[in-house]
């Protein structure tokens, strides 16, 4: 019996529905952005400590990882809150004026942007993890002219996650 031969390299596994949850802080108005694991996306107002956090926004996400299907490897991106489409940022700044100059050769550009640390910075996420992104997505794609180029987020738009303009690239699974 021959063995299965597999069309890509790498699998999302593990996929894990939830939520992208921006809250705010009342008396300083410091803004965070986290993911939710929960049935229901969690919208009630909590303390922590002498801070008093409210719900601003949510919008649906998942959480996954990828297997090489080569090395039986299985790569977690809990850090990641979401892949932000260069078109969704505004125009003239420095990711959509980059994401503008690859479209020209047929390069689309999206962002990585994580959560935060304990320290309430955004998590690194280390160069080879972008890496597995970028062959995932773009050996899925249907056109051999297409590229897809995945960034760490380099441009701040942890803090637009963070103040609640969460970006969303509803063609990205299409890979056409």
């Amino acid at each position: 019996m021959e063995a299965e031969s597999h069309p890509y390299r790498y699998d999302m596994v593990d996929a894990r529905p939830g939520y992208i949850v921006v809250e705010h802080e009342l008396k300083s108005k410091a803004m965070r952005a986290y993911f939710s694991p929960d049935p229901v996306a969690p919208v009630e107002g909590y303390r922590e400590g002498n801070r008093i956090w409210q719900h601003t926004a949510t919008a649906q996400s998942l959480r996954f990882s990828i297997r090489d299907t080569e090395t039986g490897e299985s790569i977690p991106f809990d850090e990641l809150l979401g892949l932000a489409f260069y078109g969704s940022c505004p125009k003239g700044s420095e990711v959509w004026e980059i994401g503008d100059l690859a479209q020209e050769n047929k390069v689309s550009i999206y962002v990585a942007v994580t959560g935060e640390t304990a320290d309430g910075k955004p998590a690194p996420l280390a160069t080879e993890k972008l890496r597995v992104l970028n062959r995932y997505f773009n050996e899925r794609l249907r056109s051999r002219e297409k590229k897809i180029l995945i960034l760490p987020d380099r441009f701040g738009l942890y803090r637009e996650f963070s103040h609640g303009h969460i970006m969303v690239d509803l063609g990205l699974t299409a890979m056409e």
